[in-house]
């Protein structure tokens, strides 16, 4: 018994090395890493973003947050604005640095001020929570705006919600319907759930049960937290329509493709093959690339660093630095890539999802 005891723990020991192995940088990483780091040390602002990425998720090299988050201070303290941002939720959340409410909020107005969408809006959700700043539910409102006028989804869901409850701006049902829909266009499953309850209860929109259940649809079908919740909606929404109405709604919501708005260069389009009528891409800026991504399923979800970016196949625009783009199915198991866009880049990904 006892040696077959120290078989089992050596089995186990060698299966330990084995995925520990297969997790080590590969000499490609390693040297990408090498050669950003190099940029890095330089002084270089957008070699410093994607070296903290690269620390970050350990990308080349062991993963290490607080060295990520002494990179993202050298940008930041050189005016970048993405990196203020990113270091201002790393001091919110304490990665790499001890949780500082105070120092977060600062670092993030620095961004917000620059005009920077992600941060007014991350600056928005402090101020409504009161967290390193006083609270203010109408400035958290006038942040949300200013990020909402930029596209963000988040932004136009959460300002959706402050003119449907009356949060920091006068109640109108019609104007946050508005910038819900907004959102829910653009696939962001909060605001597609929100949509659909609103069509569910006739509020602010003729009441339609078939438009509720594509809606909730698409919000189930993130399977984001709260998905039980949707769930009970659309359950809710189904009680309402025949079997041929919820047919017509899966319908409606297979054949749904989010927008983004303002970036009409990030619509998904079919992948250039020589044939006439193929979209004309925009020249890139010197600070961004493009990243072609295609599958053999049109119907694939595409993430970019963790957000829903829209659906195979699609050509998206990208800020300089490191990025991690996977391509989802359900059913299937996800397709990952660690990528680097440089500016005036173009890259194709062709992702192939095995069962």
């Amino acid at each position: 018994m006892k040696s077959n005891c120290l078989l089992a723990a050596l089995l186990l020991l060698l299966a330990g090395g084995v995925v520990q192995l297969s997790a080590q940088p590969t000499e490609a990483e390693r040297r990408e890493f090498a050669a950003v780091k190099a940029k890095a040390d330089a002084g270089d602002v957008e070699a410093q973003l994607s070296l903290a990425s690269y620390y970050a998720r350990g990308i080349g090299v062991a993963q290490d947050p607080k060295k990520a988050a002494k990179v993202l201070r050298q940008a930041a303290e050189q005016g970048s604005a993405a990196a203020q941002c990113r270091l201002g939720l790393n001091y919110l959340n304490g990665e790499g640095v001890k949780p500082d409410p105070v120092e977060g909020a600062r670092w993030l107005r620095r961004a917000a001020d620059q005009g920077l969408a992600e941060a007014q809006f991350d600056l928005g959700l402090c101020c409504a929570s009161g967290e390193g700043v006083n609270r203010d539910v109408a400035e958290a409102a006038a942040w949300y705006r200013k990020a909402a006028d930029q596209g963000l989804p988040d932004a136009q869901c959460e300002l959706g919600n402050c003119y449907l409850e009356g949060n920091g701006v006068p109640k109108d049902i019609h104007e946050g319907v508005k910038w819900t829909r907004l959102a829910a266009e653009q696939g962001f499953a909060p605001a597609q759930n929100r949509l659909g309850l609103c069509y569910s209860k006739g509020r602010g929109v003729d009441k339609d049960y078939l438009e509720a259940y594509k809606w909730l649809n698409l919000a189930v079908a993130k399977g984001d937290a709260g998905a039980d919740d949707v769930r009970m909606n659309l359950a809710a929404a189904e009680r309402y329509l025949t079997p041929e109405q919820i047919a017509e709604g899966q319908r409606l919501a297979r054949e749904f493709r989010p927008r983004k708005a303002g970036a009409p260069d990030n619509v998904p389009v079919k992948p250039d093959n020589g044939s006439a009528g193929t979209p004309t891409a925009p020249a890139t800026s010197a600070h961004t690339g493009y990243v072609n991504v295609s599958a053999p399923d049109d119907a694939c979800e595409i993430f970019v660093d963790g957000a829903f970016v829209g659906n195979t196949p699609a050509r998206v625009k990208l800020p300089e630095g490191a990025h991690v783009v996977e391509v989802k199915k359900p059913g299937f198991k996800n397709y990952r890539r660690a990528i680097q866009i440089t500016g005036g880049s173009e890259l194709t990904l062709r992702a192939v999802l095995e069962k």
